[in-house]
């Protein structure tokens, strides 16, 4: 099962991919996430190392938020993005739910 998701940033674009992540919608998070997790891990397509991320946490759970956020989410866009996408046209990705709480990212 996999569902497409958005790059997102929230307004800063850091060379050191703080303020990075990837915006996850009401419905995917609905239909793939459980509130009883602390963390998701998940496989970025082309590197060696998972990377845990934070969902234990109102923002996340908010109608409107939804961003799993994290530097390394953002070290891996930019190493194959420019770091700026035009104004409300984020690159898309799709996450493949590979485990319970483990996902694998790409972009599309």
């Amino acid at each position: 099962m996999s569902f497409i998701a958005k790059i997102w940033n929230n307004g800063h674009y850091n060379s050191t991919g703080a303020g990075y992540g990837i915006k996850i919608s009401y419905d995917s998070r609905e239909s793939y996430f459980d509130p009883t997790w602390q963390t998701v891990i998940l496989h970025l397509s082309g590197s060696n190392h998972p990377v845990e991320v934070n969902v234990a946490k109102p923002s996340f759970w908010h109608r409107t938020c939804g961003e799993l956020i994290k530097k390394e989410i953002g070290i891996w866009y930019l190493r194959s993005y420019s770091p700026r996408w035009t104004r409300r046209n984020p690159p898309l990705i799709r996450l493949k739910q590979i485990d319970i709480r483990e996902f694998f990212v790409e972009f599309i």
